[in-house]
């Protein structure tokens, strides 16, 4: 008689596979729903103290206004803006509401990216942890570029996933193709002219037809974007008199190795490795945790073990399915690519979560496949262990949220109420109202420069102010003469502080040098004119 081979005990990881298949559709709508829910309970009323962007809105309404062309940082989403800015006018809620849409449209489109290429439980996972992310949640509501971005990139990843990405490719004719090359050329411009770090995706798409030893396609692509690019700027050149290169505003300033000490010079080859090294303790370590609620709101620390836990599982899965899955190539060499140059050229001093959020979901997908398949397989026997793991991160990930709902529930309260500076302290309420009084008090030609400019945009109800960023030389006859020429009447000199929760946080105190060196030279060119506040009070002063 032959002995029975016993049945294989089906894992907490297959079970829940076979539970999930055929529910994709409810998981997706469920996630949306919790998306659109949860960034309503979350939504954030105020502009941030960053500047970024409100700088957006203020360049979105002198484009639609004053046919004034974006310039700095990508065009694109500040021209949307202007648009919509156009079509109903400065309601800064609205904008807002535009980057809830924004979000929801990059889940559907990540959704359908990942739909047939994730296990099913793997996918509602997924889907479950993008819809309750306080940190993707955040943008929802705020008027930075980063929901704007997300949005379009799920859309070139899943239009060119379709069009590309497939066992038949190479046997394809290049004629029948050439549509879709134009159109993935098309989306890519719109992400480089978004962000500047959009370029990598060009670089991603164009090295995936290399490694499948398609470079005629690769040339096509390469071919189409750049002809497209120069349309582009020849359109800028013509009707705006834009000559420069959009990333040459931005360039210099990643070359250098102190972004605010451009006489420091530009950065070595050792530099660049300490920032791969750096930025990945901190990006990977610290703020990936952190952005699906696995780290401390309170202190950004790197954590290098964590990077190379997350390097690791990275580098086996591309190993496991550079062969197997032209898929998986393309994502995960889509994602390394992207960190990978955001990591070199970022200053380790610009530990900020938003310059890596945009690539934070297709890491995540990475991850979560990657370790599926060898739960699956290999380490099979230990599955439970990774099915454990997944609640502690979904908990962990709704807490966070869950937690910061009453505070933000407050805010929009207040807000809706009519207290608009609700959740500011009070330097930065100081500051905020002196903007205000600038646009109520001051003749209609008056010019004031300020720290922020973008926010006393926002808060003086429409009034254009000159940005003093930084003191860029000691000589205080070329400091007032800067301010003259650029027609500044009026300087805002308030005591904001480096970090506004703390009394005793350094004043960022950059106009204070500036006016100080002019004062020093030419003490009867300032003239005090109104002060606002007793504690961490605001100055405006008149220049003769």
């Amino acid at each position: 008689m032959t002995k029975k081979t016993p049945a294989v005990k089906e894992t907490a990881l297959e079970k829940l596979d076979v539970f999930f298949e055929g529910k994709q559709s409810k998981v997706l709508w469920s996630g949306m729903f919790l998306t659109f829910i949860l960034g309503l309970l979350l939504f954030e009323p105020k502009i941030s103290l960053g500047g970024d962007d409100s700088m957006y809105i203020n360049r979105g309404y002198n484009f639609i206004t004053k046919s004034q062309f974006p310039t700095f940082q990508g065009p694109l989403y500040p021209m949307v803006l202007g648009l919509i800015i156009y079509a109903v006018g400065m309601k800064l809620m609205v904008l807002k509401f535009f980057s809830l849409f924004c979000l929801l449209v990059a889940q559907w489109f990540t959704f359908k990216l990942f739909r047939d290429h994730l296990s099913p439980f793997t996918l509602f996972f997924l889907i479950l942890l993008l819809s309750t992310s306080a940190a993707l949640l955040y943008y929802g509501s705020a008027t930075y570029n980063e929901t704007f971005y997300l949005c379009i990139q799920s859309i070139f990843l899943y239009y060119f996933t379709k069009s590309f990405v497939g066992s038949g490719l190479p046997d394809t004719g290049l004629k029948k193709m050439l549509p879709g090359l134009l159109i993935s050329a098309l989306l890519l411009l719109t992400l480089a002219i978004t962000k500047n770090i959009g370029l990598v995706a060009v670089l991603a798409a164009a090295l995936y037809f290399l490694l499948i030893k398609n470079w005629k396609y690769a040339l096509m692509l390469l071919g189409s974007f750049v002809v497209l690019m120069l349309i582009f700027n020849v359109l800028k050149s013509t009707f705006w008199d834009i000559k420069d290169i959009q990333i040459s505003n931005q360039l210099n300033t990643l070359m250098n190795k102190n972004a605010y000490k451009p006489q420091d010079g530009t950065e070595d080859l050792a530099g660049y490795v300490t920032r791969l090294v750096k930025n990945s303790e901190v990006y990977l370590g610290y703020h990936f945790r952190n952005i699906f609620g696995l780290a401390s709101n309170e202190a950004i620390t790197g954590n290098a073990v964590v990077a190379l836990f997350i390097y690791i599982i990275f580098i086996a899965g591309f190993i496991t399915f550079f062969k197997r899955s032209r898929f998986w190539l393309f994502i995960g060499l889509f994602t390394a690519v992207s960190f990978g140059v955001t990591f070199v050229i970022l200053q380790i001093t610009w530990i900020q979560e938003r310059l890596i959020i945009v690539f934070a979901p297709l890491l995540l997908a990475y991850l979560l496949h990657v370790l599926h398949h060898y739960f699956s397989h290999s380490l099979r026997r230990y599955a439970n262990i990774l099915v454990v793991f997944f609640g502690i991160l979904l908990a962990a990930n709704l807490f966070r949220t869950v937690t910061r709902i009453p505070e933000q529930a407050r805010a929009s309260s207040k807000y809706m109420s009519g207290d608009h500076y609700y959740g500011f302290t009070v330097d930065w309420i100081n500051y905020l109202k002196m903007t205000k009084w600038t646009s109520d008090h001051l003749p209609k030609e008056s010019f004031v420069a300020c720290r922020k400019p973008g926010m006393a945009f926002i808060y003086s109800g429409g009034k254009d102010f000159f940005g003093i960023w930084n003191v860029p030389t000691t000589d205080p006859e070329a400091l007032y003469k800067r301010l003259k020429d650029a027609g500044v009447t009026h300087v805002i000199m308030a005591n904001l502080r480096t970090n506004p929760d703390d009394p005793n946080s350094r004043v960022i105190n950059t106009v204070q040098r500036y006016l100080g060196a002019i004062h020093n030279l030419y003490p009867e060119k300032l003239t005090l004119v109104h002060q606002i506040g007793d504690e961490w009070p605001a100055y405006l002063y008149k220049l003769d």
